[in-house]
């Protein structure tokens, strides 16, 4: 798939702001962007009871194979102890980085590297890179789980709030002369149901924006395992 650098940017600020509400990500200043707001109907909500919401299936770890063609990563542990590579993977995956950026760095350690290990320590770059990935993807997919079954319980909420409601409408129908406190109370019911429909259906319209999320970290690791290969010399 690709992707505008503007549709990338406006995808993943419109989802973080998302998962952000329930406290698995920081809004950076640039993704606090309006999301607009869903349609308002006055129906009882439906939410599938699936753990994942997405309409692409779940793949809890992105593979090296996927998106790397280099040389077979064996050590998946040895870049903890190099403080370059530490920083620059971690500077490397910040979505608030350009790749631009991401590219000028790679070279600049590309190019300070002994030309013996300089393969073998892009190969750990990658590597750094790689895990740290799955560590940001495995944070958001839970954060998008939790944000779907929090709606799920939510709409079996709403369903029985909306039946509580029947009986004041039909009382407030049948005796439309009766106590102004009786039918004050069922108006503030009903306003108190509608805001609590409106308020569900915007963050379920939220939730496909949120989904883009794990699918813009993958390409962004695919860039920078293309940027890294491309300073390889096997």
């Amino acid at each position: 798939m690709i992707r505008s650098s503007v549709s990338r940017r406006i995808g993943w600020a419109a989802g973080v702001a998302v998962l952000a509400s329930v406290g698995f990500v920081s809004v950076p200043s640039f993704a606090q962007e309006t999301v607009p707001e869903a349609t308002t109907q006055n129906a009882i909500p439906e939410v599938k009871k699936d753990e994942w919401p997405c309409v692409y299936r779940k793949v809890p770890v992105l593979s090296a194979a996927t998106i790397w063609d280099g040389p077979e990563i064996k050590d998946t542990t040895s870049w903890h102890s190099d403080e370059a590579i530490r920083k620059l993977s971690q500077y490397a995956i910040s979505r608030r980085v350009k790749m631009e950026d991401v590219e000028a760095a790679i070279k600049k350690f590309a190019a300070g590297l002994p030309a013996d290990k300089r393969d073998a320590k892009l190969t750990e770059l990658f590597s750094a890179v790689l895990s740290r990935t799955n560590e940001d993807r495995k944070t958001v997919m839970h954060g998008i789980e939790k944000m779907h079954k929090q709606q799920v319980v939510r709409s079996e909420e709403i369903k029985k709030e909306a039946l509580a409601l029947q009986p004041e409408e039909q009382a407030e129908a049948e005796n439309p002369e009766g106590e102004a406190g009786v039918a004050g109370k069922g108006s503030d019911a009903q306003e108190k149901y509608k805001w609590e429909i409106r308020a569900f259906q915007e963050k379920q319209a939220n939730i496909p924006l949120a989904c883009e999320i794990p699918q813009l970290i993958d390409e962004r690791a695919g860039d920078i395992a293309r940027a890294i290969r491309a300073e390889m010399k096997s």
